[in-house]
């Protein structure tokens, strides 16, 4: 401490001492950096020269985004409503045709799960559709053709309009199952390190329409905006204000009703914007909007977002969902004119509307061959082939998608296994317009491969989209229903299993559809409860048909071909237990039961 003190005082003293001596010279004291300084007459014009401080620029402002009016937005998405074709859809097959050539540029709209799941399509770019709008640096050019896809086909409609507004006019969206139905058919599936987003940058996107639609989509409800027909049926008993909007066209609403409901508006989606002053006033009023099978409403649900409102929603399914599961329609026809397709039918008939198998052979070396329909199931074309340039549709769904089938005026020829199935689908189809629609027998497929005709192995290749097939839609949803009851085992019965059948149950109710002279000459089946009601009068004499539409009835005939037509139509008709007996009379006089000769009731 005391040396410290003495340190002090020293360094004070010689201070003094300095002072009292003039001081240092001035350079010693100056700051070093001024050691370099010009000599001071120098240093006067430097000074008056030096400019004076001026304030800092303020920071420029980004440019205020204009936001989107409707009226652009009746320009843009009146412009994509009408350059629509086949509402901007695209099958399986033509889109697997499309990538063996100049491939489109693939967008897949599905969350990360479902690829690190399920796999992608090979050469995607990955962006789930919440961030569609919000990612346009990886999108192409604007002129660049667009396929996108999703899990079943629903995010992939909402992206339709959206991108189309933001410049790309050439999207399409991928249906049949999207990539569940590219799954099951087989098609090549990617796995492994997900695919990668990079910026193109190759694309001018109108900011406020890519902020618009960001923000809508980021709000999308959950479920993407769907609605079941479940739910809807609920809300409807629920809400009274909830609003429907119908966007299938005036005819479709004509032959197919609609939903009965207090508050629904039509509006084809064709002119869905060119009539917004019919939409809801209220924007946050609660809305389903709902098509023929979800993806028309789908477009218009999205559309709706963009010009504000908060709360809409698509029904999954459609009308044809809706009416399936029995719920309330109104200003629905009667019903379909059943009596009318099936004489007509019946009245075409030549030779039952059958073909041999020599006759398909030759048949098929003709220009053009005829559309030859294959009714079995996908695992018995594994197993046993098919026949070269045949289209596989599967017997109880093989008109769901009528696009896959030709026009009526084609030359139809369907196939299956034995012989069976493909009578009940030339009855459905003659029912639907086609005049002589034809069934193969002789064995059918098995027979063909007896007879030691060419057939492909494995699979056919899928349907392609023909939309050329124009049934009334009251007739097809009829057929379509009939189909989709068709039971195990087709509806077959054999002689042996009626036998016992007619000994257990006196109620049964057999239907003999063979002509007067066949029945004089070889007799009829014993029972108490027999009908003859020849084929060709199957519709004529309905008012001879049970009454009751649970009855067990068994039709029969000579061979079971014209037994398996007439039960087409009773199950068309709604009868719920009807089978055909297999082999017809010839069997049941082979395994060696009896026959009684007819006598008419007087």
């Amino acid at each position: 401490m005391k040396k410290s003190v003495l340190l002090l005082t020293f360094v004070l003293i010689f201070g003094l001492m300095l002072a009292a001596c003039g001081g240092a010279p001035e350079q010693a004291t100056a700051p070093v950096a001024e050691e370099a300084a010009a000599p001071e007459e120098e240093a006067a014009p430097v000074e008056e020269a030096a400019p004076t401080e001026e304030p800092a620029p303020e920071p420029t402002a980004a440019p205020e985004v204009v936001a989107v009016t409707d009226e652009q937005l009746d320009a843009l998405f009146g412009d994509f409503l009408a350059g629509m074709e086949a509402y901007d859809t695209l099958g399986l097959e033509p889109f697997n045709e499309m990538l063996a050539g100049e491939a489109p540029f693939i967008l897949d709209v599905r969350e990360v799960k479902e690829l690190e799941e399920n796999g992608w399509i090979e050469g995607a770019v990955h962006v789930p559709i919440r961030e569609l709008a919000s990612r346009t640096d990886v999108l192409p050019s604007q002129d660049t053709p667009i396929v996108v896809y999703c899990g079943s086909g629903w995010r992939c409609t909402i992206a339709l309009p959206l991108l189309n507004a933001m410049g790309w006019d050439n999207v399409k969206s991928l249906k049949g199952g999207s990539f569940g139905g590219w799954v099951e058919g087989g098609y090549p599936v990617a796995t492994g390190e997900l695919p990668v987003a990079e910026p193109l940058n190759a694309a001018e996107v109108d900011p406020a329409l890519a902020a618009l639609f960001t923000g809508n989509l980021a709000a999308m409800p959950e479920g993407f905006g769907g609605i079941s027909v479940d739910d809807l049926n609920t809300a409807i008993a629920e809400n009274p204000d909830l609003q429907l909007i119908d966007v299938r066209t005036a005819e479709e609403i004509a032959a197919e009703g609609h939903i009965d409901a207090p508050n629904v508006t039509f509006i084809p989606i064709e002119e869905f914007v060119a009539r917004r002053a019919e939409w809801p006033a209220d924007k946050d009023a609660p809305i389903v909007v709902y098509c023929g099978s979800g993806h028309r409403s789908t477009i218009a649900m999205p559309i709706m977002w963009s010009y504000g409102y908060t709360d809409v929603l698509s029904m999954k399914g459609g009308f044809a969902e809706w009416a399936k599961a029995g719920f309330a329609v109104a200003g629905a026809p009667e019903g379909p004119d059943l009596d009318t397709a099936f004489n007509t039918f019946l009245g075409n008939m030549e030779s039952y509307n059958t073909i041999g198998l020599d006759a398909v052979n030759l048949a098929l070396a003709e220009d053009p061959p005829p559309f030859l329909l294959d009714v079995r199931e996908v695992q018995e074309l594994e197993e046993k082939g098919h026949i070269e340039g045949a289209v596989n549709l599967p017997l109880r769904t093989f008109l769901d998608n009528p696009a896959y089938l030709p026009a009526q005026d084609a030359n139809l020829i369907s196939y299956c296994g034995s012989g069976w199935r493909c009578t009940i689908a030339i009855t459905a189809l003659g029912a639907l317009g086609y005049p002589q629609p034809l069934s193969m027998k002789e064995g059918s497929f098995g027979g063909w491969v007896t007879a030691e005709y060419p057939v492909i192995e494995g699979t056919a290749a899928d349907p392609m989209e023909l939309n050329a097939f124009e049934p009334d839609p009251a007739l097809l949803a009829a057929m379509q229903d009939m189909l989709h009851k068709v039971p195990e085992g087709f509806g077959g019965i054999s002689v042996d299993d009626l036998n016992l059948l007619l000994v257990e149950n006196p109620d049964v109710i057999l239907i003999d559809t063979r002509t007067a002279a066949e029945v004089e000459e070889k007799g009829v089946i014993e029972h108490p409860n027999l009908l003859h009601i020849p084929l060709e009068e199957f519709i004529n004499m309905k008012d001879q048909w049970p009454q009751d539409l649970d009855a067990p009835i068994v039709v029969y005939c000579g061979s079971g071909h014209r037994s398996t037509i007439g039960m087409t139509m009773l199950w068309s008709y709604g009868y719920t237990d009807v089978k055909s007996m297999q082999g017809g009379l010839a069997q049941w006089l082979e395994a060696g039961y009896p026959v009684v000769d007819f006598v008419p009731e007087s």
